[in-house]
């Protein structure tokens, strides 16, 4: 067999349709989503909605990212294990439009969040930074930039394999021939996307890394004025690429078997998932461990209360913990073992926990400083009102799982879901 009657073979099995029936489903969701923002943000506590819709933004905003970033890294250091994953890692990155969206309807909701949205009540010494006009102007510029980026960087990943698909199969449809106007030699566009996005690539993880700093300062730590930390932004993009893998990982563990892509994706492949996942986690731990520490022997007047908030506070103190075992502790002893992770079932579970933890995290960051802003704004005997799950983040938080698996699942339906041209995309042992 030719390599492209192989990779003929591969393009049938792999076609994606996203079915009615699911597409249905995922409408619902984000039907749910937008009725419960909308009776909430107009009802008695309207933080509440707004606090979820920030809380879920941050989150599916940086599994986006997080995902993209993969493919970005597969790139820049020419690694093979990862190529079966790319088209999905890119596919994460289908829900960044959507995003910055969502961070557009958040403007106009952060007085709800920001303390220093009132004039009165910023520090002074923060006033150049924390002021709205300049909040919006320099989250929409690099917001901006970065989308740019990746939508180049994309279309460049997008376009040889969209080019071989229509020369094999006839490949067609609105989106995907977008991608290949005036499209010329197979080896030469292979070649000429390969070059345009090796500077790409390398501008787009730069580009990544200054905005995942943004959100984490701006979205964030910003919420409680007062408190500060260079590594913050660290721990969000490292909060991002866990994410990113445990989607990878939970979408290769299904790929493997129901695309038929046995060969292509393996064990020793499916374990590299699982191994990312157990080596970000430690990098998180790390990150957090590190702030905890320094503000610990510092003893700064600016920095503690932050910490004795969510560690000592009846409120908050115990998610900490809860927190510490699922992003530390489970992965760890869990994903240590090699059969674990050789296990598509076992990792499977790993991925998820993580995948809960970190959404925890964000809702651990965001609500606890709302709840000390309002408790300030009401005075002396106010008190938090600690963990509440409530409907507004059900229903908000199933709206944007449900646009993300949209965005997803529609990219995927519309461009190869494997990386058919690229020559290190290949069966194990079969090169």
């Amino acid at each position: 067999m030719t390599r492209n009657e192989e990779m003929k073979a591969v393009l049938e099995s792999t076609t994606f349709k996203l079915s009615g029936g699911l597409r249905g489903l995922f409408v619902l969701f984000v039907a749910i989503g937008l009725v419960g923002f909308i009776v909430g943000a107009s009802g008695s506590h309207p933080h509440l909605a707004w606090q979820a819709l920030l809380t879920n933004t941050v989150y599916f905003g940086g599994i986006a990212f997080g995902g993209l970033m993969f493919s970005v890294i597969w790139h820049i250091t020419d690694a093979n294990w990862g190529r079966p994953y790319k088209r999905f890692s890119e596919a994460l990155g289908a829900f960044a439009p959507i995003a910055g969206l969502l961070y557009l309807v958040l403007f106009f909701g952060a007085h709800h969040f920001f303390q220093w949205m009132d004039h009165d009540k910023v520090i002074h010494s923060k006033a150049a930074w924390l002021n709205f006009p300049f909040f919006v102007e320099r989250n929409v510029i690099l917001y901006v930039v970065v989308l740019i980026l990746a939508f180049i960087y994309v279309k460049n990943s997008l376009r040889p394999d969209i080019g071989l698909a229509k020369k094999l199969n006839n490949f067609s449809n609105g989106f995907a021939d977008k991608f290949v106007s005036g499209y010329g030699d197979q080896d030469a566009e292979q070649k000429a996307c390969k070059k345009k996005n090796d500077r790409i690539a390398v501008l787009l993880a730069m580009g990544w890394g200054l905005l995942s700093s943004l959100i984490a300062f701006d979205w964030i730590m910003s919420i409680d004025q007062e408190w500060f930390s260079t590594m913050f932004g660290v721990q969000y993009l490292a909060a991002s690429l866990i994410t990113g893998m445990a989607c990878l990982n939970l979408i290769s563990g299904v790929a493997w078997k129901k695309l038929g892509l046995d060969g292509y994706i393996n064990t020793s492949r499916h374990h590299d998932t699982g191994k990312f996942i157990f080596a970000f986690c430690l990098l998180f731990t790390y990150m957090v461990f590190s702030q905890v520490l320094v503000i610990w022997y510092g003893n700064i007047p600016e920095e503690t209360p932050y910490l004795l908030l969510r560690m000592h506070s009846h409120e908050w103190g115990w998610l900490f913990w809860v927190l510490a075992v699922m992003i530390f502790l489970v992965p760890f002893f869990g994903l240590m073992p090699r059969t674990v992770c050789n296990l598509p079932w076992a990792s499977r579970i790993f991925a998820i926990d993580v995948l809960v933890a970190i959404w925890l995290e964000k809702y651990f960051l965001i609500a606890p400083s709302i709840q000390e802003n309002m408790a300030d704004a009401a005075g002396v005997g106010a008190h938090l009102a600690g963990f509440q799950y409530n409907i507004f983040d059900f229903s908000i938080t199933l709206g944007v799982l449900g646009a993300f698996l949209l965005s997803v699942f529609w990219f995927l339906s519309k461009v190869p879901a494997v990386p058919i041209s690229d020559p290190r995309f290949y069966k194990e042992g079969h090169h």
